[in-house]
């Protein structure tokens, strides 16, 4: 029996080995997988990150594009509004303007209504003296006279 135990055990050594250089390629291939693994993720995380990077750089660059043209908004605003200041009080100097020459405009109608009933009168005081009127001329101008009365105004 000894042949035979001796062949087991010269088995037996020479499995061992083959074992250890089995669980060694096994925890080989397991590591170099996970390594792959890994470097796989990482290189995805890296990417992810190149990504984020390049997104942030977008962000920053819109954020200053839409910044510049807020301002620049703000600063056309504020030309508006002053403008539409300017305006406004260039409007009430207007008005206040058109408003006085309004009246001075009732003025001179009154008064021509009131030269015109004097030239009437003065008329009528000539035929009524016996004398003939000046006959109408560029002097005296080619306006008739308005007997009729004056109408107010507003």
């Amino acid at each position: 029996m000894s042949g035979i135990a001796d062949v087991l055990i010269e088995i037996a050594i020479g499995v061992v080995p083959l074992g250890v250089a089995y669980l060694a390629f096994k925890s080989a291939t397991d590591a170099n997988r996970k390594t792959q693994q890994t470097a796989l993720l990482q290189a995805e995380r890296q990417a992810e990150l190149e990504r984020s990077k390049v997104d942030a750089e977008a962000f920053t660059r819109a954020k200053i594009i839409y910044e510049d043209a807020l301002s620049q908004m703000e600063r056309q605003m504020e030309r508006v509004q002053s403008q539409a200041t300017r305006l406004g009080t260039d409007l009430l100097a207007e008005q206040s303007s058109s408003t006085a020459m309004r009246e001075h405009i009732r003025r001179l109608q009154a008064q021509i209504r009131a030269l015109e009933r004097t030239v009437v009168a003065l008329r009528t005081q000539l035929v009524g003296a016996g004398l003939s009127p000046a006959p109408i001329s560029e002097a005296t101008g080619p306006y008739a006279v308005n007997l009729q009365r004056p109408r107010p105004e507003d």
